[in-house]
């Protein structure tokens, strides 16, 4: 338990720090991001990647102090049962940029595994059920970061027309670019 307990650690600081730097670049980015609706859409998605692999993190590391496993197990469950009604949400709007949407395709299978992991028996599984959610929460922190570094590098013409759009001031509905 030694080793999952240090693995979670690491993961739960390194994620809800993340969260924390994602949400300044947020507030020092252009106010595209705040005023668009799939802005808005895509930085919910993406901050949902750092905040509950932090929270599985941390309340795995709750049920490492007592051996309780029904502790992670239920956090584990509701965490993966509540990424995968937003990630199917998102997946239900038109979102930009399209390499974000591509890579969000995943993100429901992802969730669902973690819910089947806290769910399942340790006899079903081929490693321990806390191993099992750790490596599934750390490819839904992994997808994270990639989904930051697509939204960051987006360069389509929406994203130009977000970021020159002064507070405020709402975009007007143009082409939809496929």
């Amino acid at each position: 338990m030694e080793a999952a307990t240090g693995f979670y650690e690491a993961l739960a600081g390194t994620s809800l720090t993340l969260l924390g730097l994602w949400i300044g670049v947020l507030q020092l980015a252009p106010a595209g991001w705040r005023i668009d609706p799939t802005g808005r859409a895509s930085t919910l998605h993406l901050s949902l990647k750092f905040f509950l692999p932090g929270v599985l993190g941390l309340t795995s590391l709750l049920s490492a102090a007592g051996d309780n496993a029904a502790v992670w197990r239920v956090s584990f469950a509701v965490g993966g049962l509540v990424g995968f009604v937003e990630s199917v949400r998102y997946l239900g709007r038109v979102t930009r940029p399209a390499e974000l949407r591509r890579l969000a395709v995943v993100d429901p299978v992802l969730y669902l595994m973690i819910v089947a992991a806290a769910l399942l028996p340790a006899s079903v599984l081929p490693v321990p059920p806390l191993q099992a959610e750790g490596i599934v929460t750390t490819l839904v922190f992994v997808t994270g970061l990639v989904g930051v570094w697509f939204a960051l590098a987006d360069r389509s013409p929406e994203a130009a027309v977000r970021s020159s759009t002064p507070p405020g001031r709402r975009v007007p509905p143009g082409p939809r670019a496929g």
